[in-house]
């Protein structure tokens, strides 16, 4: 048993996509627009507050939706580039998109990792809809500190591997086999 301390939890919630309640989702924010929808009773019959609200959301589309972006480990150096922290501005083929509202170091899969919503703005500045196709074929970047980072933008977490070695192979030994 080892202390990990509360920033490695926040980097393993991150690595699996996991939403924080007060920082990536509020009181403002929809299951259907965080990709939780599947949460809800929306094919049963069961009552509930707000399932209009959500079932206008499912006919009529959503104006926001939350994404994981990936940094690109060449482009972002962890050791030279600044790391994001939350409020940075995502762009979508050079438009403004959105803001970060986690970020941290993926250890297992070696690169940054920011979390976030993003939307589609009309000419005036108004919402539209916004599906997964938005991030079909769009390249997205992250301003840190004033230098757009090239990120991959996702809907679901990376595969992780099953067993991350943070130490080296040797310094790792079961003693399960000493229980029985």
């Amino acid at each position: 048993l080892k202390h990990c301390g509360y920033y490695a939890m926040r980097a393993v919630r991150i690595e699996k996509f996991y939403a924080f309640w007060g920082q990536d989702l509020d009181s403002h924010t929809t299951p259907m627009e965080c990709g939780r929808g599947f949460r809800c009773k929306m094919k049963s019959d069961i009552p509930f507050i707000g399932r209009e609200a959500l079932q206008e959301q499912l006919d009529e589309g959503i104006k926001k939706m939350f994404v994981m972006l990936l940094m690109d480990p060449i482009d972002h150096s962890i050791d030279l580039d600044p790391w994001p922290w939350g409020g940075e501005p995502i762009y979508r083929n050079g438009k403004f998109c959105g803001t970060v509202t986690t970020a941290s170091y993926g250890f297992s899969i070696k690169k940054q990792i920011c979390l976030g919503f993003i939307k589609d703005f009309d000419e005036d500045g108004n919402t539209k809809n916004i599906g997964p196709e938005f991030i079909k074929n769009a390249e997205f970047e992250v301003n840190i500190g004033g230098t757009l980072y090239p990120a991959q933008c996702r809907l679901t977490p990376p595969v992780l591997p099953k067993k991350v070695m943070l130490e080296g192979p040797g310094d790792f030994q079961s003693h399960r086999h000493n229980l029985y």
